[in-house]
């Protein structure tokens, strides 16, 4: 009998047309595959693969039944609350044996907002790249 995984994460964001944008996603999802046991995905709204309807698909085919949606945005805009809910909404029903439980976004975790005003209170050299009055 093939054992059932654990608990899987995917890591939910919206997607570029610029195949660099994924990069620090992907360094992401590399550092929680070496933490995690279970499954972890890279799923994208639009314009990237895989998208979240396949993911899920896929982690369910693997016998996961549990996945774990942690919305890569900001805010609980659109995304969040209307295309997120809708994709989940489709697959629970058509997968009821599977439970997917929605995180929510980045910005009401205060670990997050904690990091983000510890960066932008960094030093400068955290922000030399971008400084325009500074010629290259």
């Amino acid at each position: 009998m093939k054992p059932v995984p654990d608990t899987a994460i995917v890591l939910f964001a919206h997607g570029s047309r610029d195949p660099g944008w994924r990069l620090p996603l992907e360094a992401i999802l590399a550092r929680l595959q070496s933490q995690h046991s279970g499954p972890c995905r890279l799923a994208f709204l639009e314009l990237m693969q895989p998208s979240l309807e396949d993911t899920l698909a896929d982690l369910a085919a693997l016998g996961c039944q549990h996945i774990r949606v942690m919305p890569l945005f900001w805010a609980a805009g659109k995304h969040v609350n209307r295309d997120l809910v809708d994709i989940v909404t489709a697959f629970a029903q058509s997968q009821p044996e599977v439970r997917v439980e929605m995180a929510p976004p980045l910005g009401d975790n205060a670990l997050i907002r904690d990091a983000i005003a510890s960066w932008a209170l960094g030093s400068d050299t955290n922000h030399a790249q971008f400084d325009i009055n500074k010629s290259p």
